[in-house]
């Protein structure tokens, strides 16, 4: 294990900061590991960055596992100004073709002026970086390009300098060459090197192994639900088109594969997420360097049920909080306990989703400048513990609603944290995917419709979040900050990508404001 801290503060916040090993860093297209670890606290800060550090180090030794296993057939070549001008052709050619298929087929028009901006000053850096002949910058380019193309390069340290150098002055130019596209101009993409000894996978030799592969390699962290998903939809995909290579695949076979899923009778739903699958498949592919066409992008779906969920009305919460699991704490099933209680109630006055509910830990709830909140995040407890988030801006802290706390929450934390236990809602167990919410959906979604009668379809556990939202707007708060409370990340507004979050006291005035008239809750922790 790394012995030092890899503890860094900035600001009063600390952060966790590990320098990727350098055979690493071309996989993982970055040189090194930072995320803040929301505490200010330095007792806690070094418990977090430990059980970070121990995260880390095991995922480098497992990705390099991989890499070993992959590397049996690698090319050795050695490196010679042929092979320099081949390598740099080549990568001219594959950024300029795919530069060019994403404005041709329409995705760049709607991110145009963000994308114009950063290539401005992506091209000031690199004017920089070529002047100080800063080489050790491109070189996580050049490893991941040589990866992809299958290359061992032998030769002296003076060549790879050599094809450093260069390489770094074909990024710059290439570089240059797009931001004239952004200008208007035309920019011919360049044929790729004749006879060249560089095997590329978009020739003809583009597995869908290899991109699941690649799609899987470039965030370790998805769920395992996720990537079983993934795998079945393409082996279901296979099974309909035929054993095919990924670049010999037509328009026409992903269509007969949808057309296949609409006639199984599936829910449009799903056979658009299916579609989706495949296509972030290709889409790797083509941000490799391995295809430089999308044949699954733009297929046309059926349109979703327009059947929303609906949110919870006044009587549908009137009989859920007057029932026996909150006036007589009867148990809601299947072991969950106390979470069936708790739960429920969190979801109402905070807006969670279930599964940040589940997995939160005692040490999840923490008061920060004089407010008691629920900090939603997925850093791992000092044990071990694994806590997955849907996005980047699920990552909050919450303050906890006056309501919950007059329940009796805080006690029932000190009450948990008494038995010594690491998760707030130890009764849960996961499922095979490592759920924890999964127990407790069945439990509360069977009491919802035979217990208690609310059988309307639309109405599920999502629906409190849906009620929660309404709350919001009963409430006056504006769009960003129930955003903030809710987890919810809105890249259509530009304004999101600049500035901080709110501060915790700006979000327990949201907080309070909201409220269901005519709801009353029973205590259910006693004093």
């Amino acid at each position: 294990m790394h012995t030092q801290t890899r503890l860094v503060r900035r600001q009063s916040t600390y952060y966790f900061r590990a320098r990727i090993p350098r055979d690493l860093q071309p996989y993982l297209g970055k040189s090194e590991e930072k995320f803040s670890l929301r505490t200010r606290d330095p007792a806690q800060a070094r418990r977090l960055a430990r059980q970070a550090s121990v995260d880390f180090d095991a995922r480098c030794a497992s990705l390099r596992k991989e890499i070993e296993r992959r590397q049996g057939g690698k090319k050795p070549l050695v490196i010679d100004d042929a092979l320099i001008n081949e390598i740099c052709a080549l990568w001219r050619h594959q950024v300029l073709a795919g530069d060019e298929h994403q404005r041709r087929e329409g995705s760049f028009r709607g991110e145009w002026q963000v994308q114009k901006d950063e290539r401005r000053q992506t091209a000031q850096a690199l004017k920089e970086t070529l002047a100080q002949s800063r080489l050790e910058a491109v070189q996580p380019a050049l490893e991941a390009f040589l990866h992809l193309l299958g290359i061992d390069l032998r030769g002296s340290e003076s060549r790879y300098r050599a094809l450093l150098y260069r390489f770094l002055q074909t990024v710059a130019e290439v570089h240059h060459q797009q931001l004239r596209r952004d200008e208007g101009e035309v920019v011919w993409t360049p044929d790729p090197p004749e006879e060249s000894r560089l095997a590329t996978p978009a020739q003809g030799r583009v597995t869908f192994e290899d991109l699941f592969d690649d799609w899987r390699r470039f965030d370790p962290s998805r769920p395992q639900r996720t990537v079983d998903d993934v795998r079945r939809t393409l082996d279901d995909l296979l099974s309909i088109i035929g054993q095919k290579a990924a670049d010999t695949v037509e328009r026409t076979d992903v269509i007969r594969y949808r057309d296949e899923l609409i006639g199984r009778g599936l829910a449009p739903k799903t056979v658009n997420k299916k579609i989706t699958f495949i296509c972030a498949l290709f889409n790797v592919g083509i941000n490799n360097g391995k295809l430089d066409r999308n044949p699954a992008q733009r297929i046309p779906t059926p349109k979703s049920d327009s059947r929303h969920r609906l949110p919870f009305d006044r009587n549908d919460l009137q009989q859920i909080f007057r029932s026996p699991v909150f006036t007589e704490r009867k148990d809601l099933g299947r072991g969950v306990r106390d979470a069936g209680r708790w739960i429920p109630l969190l979801a109402l006055y905070q807006g969670c989703r279930v599964e940040e509910l589940a997995q939160l830990l005692v040490t999840d709830v923490q008061c920060i400048d004089d407010v008691w909140c629920l900090v939603i995040d997925d850093m791992p407890s000092e044990q071990g513990a694994v806590k997955r988030l849907k996005n980047t801006a699920s990552r909050r802290r919450l303050p906890i609603h006056p309501k919950v706390i007059e329940a009796g929450f805080l006690r029932y934390v000190k009450r948990i944290e008494g038995q010594g236990a690491e998760r707030l809602f130890p009764d849960l167990q996961p499922d095979r995917f490592g759920k924890l919410s999964a127990g407790f959906s069945k439990a509360f979604m069977k009491y919802l419709r035979k217990e208690l009668g609310i059988n309307d379809d639309r109405k599920v556990f999502h629906s409190f979040r849906h009620t929660f939202r309404d709350a919001c707007r009963e409430a006056g708060l504006d769009e960003e900050i129930a955003d903030a409370l809710m987890g919810h990340s809105n890249p259509q507004k530009m304004g999101r990508r600049y500035g901080g979050s709110f501060s915790v006291q700006r979000l327990n005035q949201a907080v309070r404001r909201i409220s269901y008239p005519g709801l009353e809750i029973p205590v259910l922790e006693g004093g």
